[in-house]
Formats: C-alpha cells, structure tokens, sequence
C-alpha cells in the first residue's frame, strides 16, 4: 500500500513536469499526449496491479509483472531504434552544413 502512495506521488510529480514542459513549448502538443498517456497507464497499474495479470492470462503470459517487463522491453528498443534514426538523420544534416561552410571558404581563399 504505501509502495503505491509512493508511485502515484512521483507518478504525479513526473506528470506536472510535463505540463510545464508543454506551458513552455519544450514538448510538442504530440510529445506531450504520448508521454502523458504512458504515465497515466502507469498510474492504472499502480492503482489496480491486478489488471496487469488479467492482461497477461489473456495473452499467454503468467505474471503481470513479466508482461510489464515484456512491454517496457519493447518500448524501450523501439525508442532507442528512433533515437538512433535521429541521431544519423543530424549527422547527415551536419555533414552536410560543414561540407557547404568548406566549399564557401575555399571559394573565398581563390
């Protein structure tokens, strides 16, 4: 019980931060609703973890607790995989800007 009064708070305290963070146009109005769903669906599984075995007897998983691992496992992989897809989409873009500034330096020296 008090493990649950715990989470709810830091759960509540994560859930302000991102409204600030959306007051000062830090996150986008689409950032802010992803991020904001998956606290709230925290929030659930902390308020009624017995949901979470129902959800893992009907997918074939026995504990709750592995279908959470399961799920943050493959949200984590796939947020690690658009950050990658990020990270060599600038590289590129910086690549490229520094090749231009090259270019136009080199034009300048003639």
């Amino acid at each position: 019980m008090i493990i649950q009064i715990i989470l709810l708070f830091i759960i509540a305290l994560i859930i302000l931060r991102l409204i600030a963070k959306k007051r000062s146009k830090e996150l986008t109005g689409k950032q802010f609703s992803g991020w904001l769903l998956i606290w709230l669906l925290a929030a659930i599984v902390v308020i009624w973890p017995d949901l979470t075995v129902r959800l893992a007897n009907l997918v074939g998983i026995g504990r709750g607790a592995d279908l959470v691992v399961y799920s943050a496992l493959i949200f984590l992989f796939y947020f690690i995989f658009r950050l990658l897809l990020r990270i060599e989409k600038m590289e590129k873009n910086l690549t490229k800007i520094v090749r231009e500034e090259a270019l136009k330096d080199y034009g300048r020296q003639e």
